[in-house]
């Protein structure tokens, strides 16, 4: 099915049903995965990775390696890296944008005449390239609380994003509680608001659920069962004392990290995190590429969201890990975020560090089934990253 766009101020049709889709940007998996697998006819996509020098540096990138040409990556998809000097997003915006929209312009012109452009942006301060590129729609799609990113600037993104959600002509939030906040923060703007969660990536939906655990990977092989599994950052945002006495009940089982160690630091969750994986059944197993996260989802007796409830990242998070597992089929515990609480029909969400335990409990003595794998596999099925999209794009056209 083609889309058409229609102008918000004329009402007619943008430009016969086709869209160029630029994503600005694309250089979480969030991003990547949702705007990666849209596939309505008619809809070109560029997905976007914008980094600046120091952080192309931390993901391994060498100046010899940076930048690059327009690259296809499948039908009707595109993705473009550019490495811009520091200070291009939030010191120097107008400039820094500059090479961002000489991308989008060269990219659209690629595609021919009669393709509206659609610029989704992740964060405020791409307002900065859409003034340069004028798109006929605009979407601002919101991944998190971003005062939060940047404290020293709070006023200034809180400012650019209150103009970000009143001058687009849509805004998406991952998160229900932060499509509350900004419906509440800007009341003019609410029926433009909506909560979108996140779908489930076609490669973490299995062919049939897997009611019991499926064989480990080769790094999981020798440890005993039952599997307790974390797949994420490392770092405070994870209640490493409930992990710690995850640990200590279940003294049989293998506590399984997946993700970077933290930096060596003094902080108090530091101490924390040291104290956790001291335990001689919690198992460190490093960092672990995206394309093989799924054979990990799946291989767990439980997964698990450790989250501390009163971090003000997990407050107005959505886990990813929420649609990751749910493709597997697995059982899944988490502590009591808001996003959680959507889904307590197709998993368990811990009231506090005794209930947690206690989920985590009944499941393993249950065989590691909790007879909910079919639904919760249906339910990625309905809502996959191509579903998830598509209702993106559905309401851009409204």
């Amino acid at each position: 099915m083609d889309v058409t766009l229609a102008r918000r101020t004329g009402g007619s049709s943008a430009a016969g049903g086709r869209i160029a889709l630029a994503v600005a940007d694309a250089n979480w998996f969030t991003t990547a995965n949702l705007f990666g697998e849209v596939s309505r006819d008619g809809v070109s996509t560029l997905l976007l990775s914008c980094l600046d020098y120091r952080n192309a540096w931390r993901r391994g990138q060498r100046p010899w390696s940076w930048g690059g040409p327009l690259r296809p990556t499948g039908p009707r998809h595109w993705r473009r890296e550019l490495v811009l000097p520091s200070g291009w997003m939030k010191r120097f915006p107008r400039l820094g944008m500059r090479p961002i929209a000489r991308a989008v312009r060269g990219w659209r012109r690629g595609l021919g005449a009669g393709s509206p452009l659609a610029l989704v942006m992740t964060y405020p301060y791409y307002l900065y390239l859409r003034d340069q590129v004028r798109p006929e729609r605009s979407v601002y799609f919101n991944l998190d609380d971003y005062t939060l990113f940047w404290p020293s600037q709070a006023e200034e993104v809180r400012a650019l994003e209150r103009r970000a959600v009143l001058e687009s002509d849509l805004t998406v939030c991952v998160s229900r509680l932060r499509a509350e906040e900004l419906r509440a923060a800007v009341p003019e703007a609410a029926g433009r608001i909506r909560h979108l969660p996140h779908g489930a990536p076609s490669a973490m939906v299995a062919e049939t659920p897997w009611h019991r655990p499926a064989p480990p990977p080769d790094d999981m092989a020798g440890l005993p069962r039952p599997l307790l599994g974390y797949v994420g950052s490392l770092e405070d945002r994870v209640d490493w004392p409930l992990l710690t006495r995850l640990a200590d009940e279940f003294p049989q089982a293998s506590v399984v990290l997946i993700g970077r160690p933290p930096l060596p630091g003094s902080e108090g969750w530091a101490d924390d995190y040291r104290r956790c994986v001291s335990r001689p059944n919690v198992h460190v197993l490093g960092w672990r590429p995206q394309e093989a996260l799924a054979g990990y989802f799946r291989a767990f007796d439980v997964n698990l969201i450790p989250y501390l409830v009163d971090h003000p990242f997990n407050r107005m998070s959505s886990p990813t890990k929420i649609m990751d597992v749910m493709g597997s089929g697995r059982p899944l515990v988490s502590t009591d975020l808001p996003e959680c609480r959507l889904y307590t029909h197709l998993f368990d969400v811990a009231a506090d560090a005794d209930s947690f335990v206690a989920a985590v409990r009944a499941i393993v003595d249950g065989g590691s089934d909790d007879d909910r794998a079919s639904a919760r596999h249906d339910h990625a099925n309905r809502n996959t990253c191509a579903d998830v999209s598509g209702r993106l794009l559905d309401w851009l056209a409204e």
